[in-house]
């Protein structure tokens, strides 16, 4: 666009010199009309006018255009950070639940005595502690399972070809 700004005034500066330095004049016939002592910078001013008009058209006509793009992917994008925004809430208030529903699990009484290091179950609702011999393997709490890294995809699929995996993987 701003090289048809350029080209326009550099046409402009053109006619304007043609125009000072042809300052005769002369008769013009289009079609049925006629026109009689018409200086001769007319006609290359107005064919430079219609050039010009349709270079100021076309650039009006670009900077619609653009900007109808721009606002379509405004509003795109728009629709997509707000739904973005609200899988982001979901989310989170789905991390919330899950955690508080894990803790009730882990503060959930399972009806198994744990003894702890004193060898005692802690006070029943009596307040007496009440002995325990040994707490067996179901009574320990549980440990997790040490960190292993998920294989890469390269892994997977070599172990798939060697026969290791199944397909469903």
């Amino acid at each position: 666009m701003i090289l048809f700004l350029l080209l326009l005034i550099v046409a402009g500066a053109v006619v304007g010199l043609y125009a000072s330095q042809n300052t005769a004049t002369h008769d013009v016939t289009l079609w049925q009309w006629h026109w009689s002592a018409v200086p001769d910078w007319v006609p290359v001013v107005l064919a430079a006018g219609v050039i010009g008009a349709l270079f100021v058209l076309y650039m009006l006509y670009s900077g619609v255009v653009h900007g109808v793009r721009v606002g379509s992917m405004r509003r795109r994008v728009t629709t997509r950070e707000s739904a973005l925004s609200d899988l982001r809430r979901e989310n989170q208030r789905l991390r919330e639940e899950n955690a508080r529903v894990r803790s009730e699990l882990r503060g959930m009484d399972r009806g198994v005595a744990i003894a702890d290091r004193t060898g005692s179950v802690p006070a029943d609702r009596e307040g007496s502690p009440q002995p325990v011999a040994a707490a067996s393997a179901a009574d320990r709490p549980r440990t997790a399972a040490p960190y292993r890294p998920r294989p890469t995809f390269g892994e997977r699929v070599r172990a798939f070809f060697s026969g290791r995996e199944p397909a469903g993987y």
